[in-house]
C-alpha cells in the first residue's frame, strides 16, 4: 500500500509544479514586458503570481532561465502553428496570407509576450547571438520556413525575382514594425484590422502584379487611353462643325 500511496503524492507534486510553472511564467511575462527584462526583479513575480521565492527559484533557479523557458515555450507554439501553415497545398500568396494571420492571430492572444520581445530590443530580422542555442535553432527553422514560402512564390511568378531568404528577412521587418505601432499606438486595432493592413503590405511589396513597372504600364495604358479618346472627341467635333457650317 505503501508504494501506490507514495506514486500518487508524487504525481500530485508534478501536477502541482506544472501549474505552479505556468503561473510562474505567465506573471513572469508581464512583468518583464512592462519593467523590462533587465530591471525587473524575481520579488516581482513573486508578488504578482502569488507564490513565494523559494517556489519559483526550486522550478526556475535564475531570472534568467525564467526568461529562456518563456521564449522555448511561445517559440515552439507559434514555429509548430508556422508549419502547419506553410505545409499547406496552396498557392504561395495564399499561404503568406494565412501565415499573416496565424502570427498576428498569436500576438494578439499573447501581448505580453510581445511587449517583452520589443522591450528587449531583439531584431527579428538579425540571428540571435549564440548565446541561446535553442533561440538560434527557433529563428533559422521560421525563417527557413518563411523562405520556402517565398520560393514557392518566385518560382510561380507570383512573387517579385529575389533571393527568398532576403524577402523572409524583410517580412520578418514588416511583422515586427507592423506589431510594434500596434502596441505603440495603444494596442486599439483589432484582429482583423492588422491582418488586412499586413496583407495589403505585402501585395504591395512582394506581389508582381504590384512591381514599379506594372504599376508604370498600367499609368501609360490609361494615359494612351485618354489621349486616343481626346483625339476621337477633337475629331467629332470639327466633324459637326464641318456639317454645321455645310
Amino acid at each position: 500500500m505503501a508504494r501506490p500511496r507514495l506514486q500518487a503524492r508524487d504525481a500530485a507534486r508534478r501536477a502541482r509544479n506544472a501549474l505552479y510553472r505556468q503561473h510562474i511564467l505567465e506573471a513572469a511575462e508581464k512583468v518583464f514586458a512592462d519593467r523590462g527584462f533587465e530591471s525587473a526583479k524575481v520579488q516581482e513575480v513573486s508578488a504578482l503570481v502569488g507564490l513565494s521565492m523559494g517556489t519559483i527559484y526550486a522550478i526556475f533557479p535564475s531570472k534568467a532561465d525564467l526568461l529562456r523557458a518563456i521564449v522555448e515555450e511561445r517559440g515552439s507554439q507559434i514555429l509548430q502553428l508556422a508549419r502547419e501553415v506553410a505545409a499547406r497545398k496552396a498557392p504561395a500568396d495564399d499561404v503568406l496570407h494565412a501565415l499573416i494571420e496565424t502570427y498576428v492571430q498569436f500576438f494578439v492572444a499573447h501581448p505580453d509576450f510581445l511587449r517583452m520581445h520589443l522591450r528587449a530590443g531583439t531584431s527579428w530580422v538579425l540571428s540571435p547571438t549564440p548565446e541561446s542555442d535553442t533561440r538560434v535553432q527557433l529563428w533559422r527553422d521560421i525563417h527557413a520556413l518563411q523562405a520556402g514560402i517565398f520560393r514557392r512564390g518566385v518560382a510561380a511568378r507570383v512573387f517579385i525575382d529575389e533571393d527568398p531568404a532576403y524577402l523572409a528577412k524583410l517580412f520578418s521587418a514588416m511583422d515586427q514594425v507592423l506589431l510594434a505601432d500596434w502596441v505603440e499606438s495603444g494596442m486599439k486595432a483589432d484582429e482583423r484590422q492588422l491582418v488586412r493592413r499586413f496583407q495589403k503590405l505585402v501585395e504591395r511589396v512582394f506581389c508582381r502584379e504590384h512591381e514599379p513597372q506594372a504599376r508604370s504600364t498600367k499609368h501609360e495604358t490609361k494615359t494612351e487611353a485618354r489621349t486616343v479618346d481626346e483625339r476621337t472627341m477633337s475629331t467629332l467635333a470639327r466633324a459637326s462643325s464641318q456639317r454645321g457650317r455645310g
